[in-house]
């Protein structure tokens, strides 16, 4: 039932806005009815000490009780209150009730024994005979500090408590049509507010479900719109991963296709013709070589992936001891294929912090890529120097060169300038997308400086000057 936010929020703030008027309600309540009191009580007490002056004449002599009772009715009429005339022995010398009053009677009540010892007495009593509640106030007749007698007033709440009465109708109805306005309005701003947050909930599972072309039209810039927003760019690069992922698969299928067809055609050729040895070592040598290219590719893969995690595995080390072990083991290919190998590396490079094994493979990659295209008799030079920014490393070569269309895609995941030559040559096409992520991890950047078809290429990779030193090591 209350699993609607907008039916909470709107419960919600109707039970908030109805606690806060029925708190101020109750405080503004019980604010005027002190007043009302206050002031009828002020009034009895002015007009009470007014009606003790004028009888403090006749209270001198031998009282009169029908005269007093006549006073006592006039006062009656005008202030539209009891009065009653009391005596020092709290004898009551005089009624405005004409019937059915005290006259004569003894008054013990406690205004009555306050206003006689000269001071003023009051209370709110509800009269059983009237059914209504009534203000009391006993007021002393005094002259010269002797205490002639005291004068008792009782004057119906009837009208106080009507004007509360119509005071508390009109809040009830003015509470009742707040919360009615409230209400409608909390109604339309929290549909504002959970219509997108439905259309989230709608795009997100059919995103979930597959359907990748999602979309939410932003029509604010607060929090909710900038969580569309938010929406709109992660289901974005869903479906760019999406497409990446499954032209990763395509090309990995293509790629493995290749090499399994040619050792299926190569086994089917050995089981079922006769071949003299020499032949049959052709054939061998053949599928070695697939086998060899797809363990490459498997290798290259894998190195992707591992790349994919969060691992870092960083370390201190000399740039030059690494350098120099890279290029011992790369001289012998290099004599081999008839091959100068010249290096320009500074004896003075600074340690740098970072995975020595990501290093090699960078280093390993871009000369074997030289190495492999370079026909002998050619060249290939590592140089390293070192910058404000940085390191800067180079890997030149006199060989094939690329092509100058080629140049924006050849760190591009299987893309070959030459798709048979590098199949023949071993290539997987993984490998300089491979660099391109390990220095890119670094901060670092790769690129080609320059490249010409059949004059050779310069490859290039920089690493910033924040790899220079490791952070310092933890307490």
């Amino acid at each position: 039932m209350f699993k609607s936010i907008r039916l909470r929020m709107t419960i919600t703030f109707l039970l908030l806005i109805a606690l806060v008027m029925f708190a101020t309600g109750l405080v503004l309540f019980n604010m005027l009815e002190k007043y009302y009191l206050s002031a009828a009580e002020e009034n009895l007490k002015q007009t009470g000490g007014l009606t003790a002056e004028f009888i403090l004449t006749y209270l001198r002599e031998e009282p009169d009780a029908v005269l007093l009772s006549s006073v006592a009715e006039n006062f009656s009429r005008q202030l539209n209150a009891r009065v009653i005339i009391i005596d020092p022995q709290q004898t009551v010398l005089g009624d405005s009730l004409p019937v059915g009053g005290f006259l004569g009677a003894k008054m013990e009540r406690p205004e009555v024994r306050a206003a006689l010892e000269g001071k003023t007495g009051h209370s709110i009593q509800y009269s059983e005979v009237s059914e209504q509640w009534v203000l009391q106030v006993a007021l002393p007749v005094e002259e010269d500090g002797v205490i002639r007698g005291a004068v008792f007033l009782a004057s119906s709440l009837h009208p106080v408590y009507e004007t509360l009465s119509a005071i508390r109708r009109l809040f009830l109805w003015s509470t009742f049509g707040a919360l009615l306005f409230a209400g409608v309005l909390i109604v339309f701003s929290t549909r504002h507010l959970t219509d997108p947050i439905q259309k989230l909930t709608v795009a997100a599972q059919q995103l979930a479900e597959g359907q990748l072309d999602q979309h939410i039209t932003v029509q604010s810039q607060d929090e909710i719109g900038r969580l569309a927003g938010q929406f709109n760019i992660m289901a974005a690069r869903v479906k760019e991963m999406n497409r990446r992922l499954t032209r990763f698969v395509a090309d990995v299928s293509h790629e493995l296709r290749t090499p399994l067809s040619s050792i299926h055609i190569c086994l089917q050729t050995l089981q079922g013709y006769e071949m003299e040895p020499a032949e049959q070592k052709e054939f061998l040598e053949d599928i070695s070589h697939e086998t060899q290219r797809m363990i490459y590719l498997v290798e290259d893969l894998l190195e992707i992936t591992r790349r994919q995690e969060v691992t870092d595995k960083r370390e201190t080390f000399s740039p030059v001891d690494l350098l120099e072990e890279v290029v011992d083991a790369t001289r012998p290919r290099a004599e081999r294929k008839e091959l100068q190998f010249f290096t320009e590396i500074p004896a003075d490079l600074p340690d740098l912090y970072l995975s020595m094994t990501d290093l090699k493979r960078v280093l390993f990659n871009l000369l074997d890529n030289a190495l492999k295209y370079t026909p002998a008799g050619g060249w290939v030079k590592l140089a390293v120097v070192q910058e404000k920014e940085g390191l800067l490393i180079t890997v030149q070569d006199t060989g094939s060169g690329l092509p100058e269309e080629a140049l924006p895609h050849i760190f591009k995941r299987f893309y070959r300038v030459d798709k048979a030559h590098s199949r023949h040559l071993g290539g997987t096409g993984l490998g300089l997308a491979i660099c391109r992520e390990i220095i890119e991890h670094y901060g670092g950047e790769i690129g080609v400086l320059e490249s010409r078809e059949g004059a050779g290429s310069t490859f290039y990779f920089t690493l910033p000057a924040a790899l220079f030193s490791a952070p310092p090591p933890a307490d």
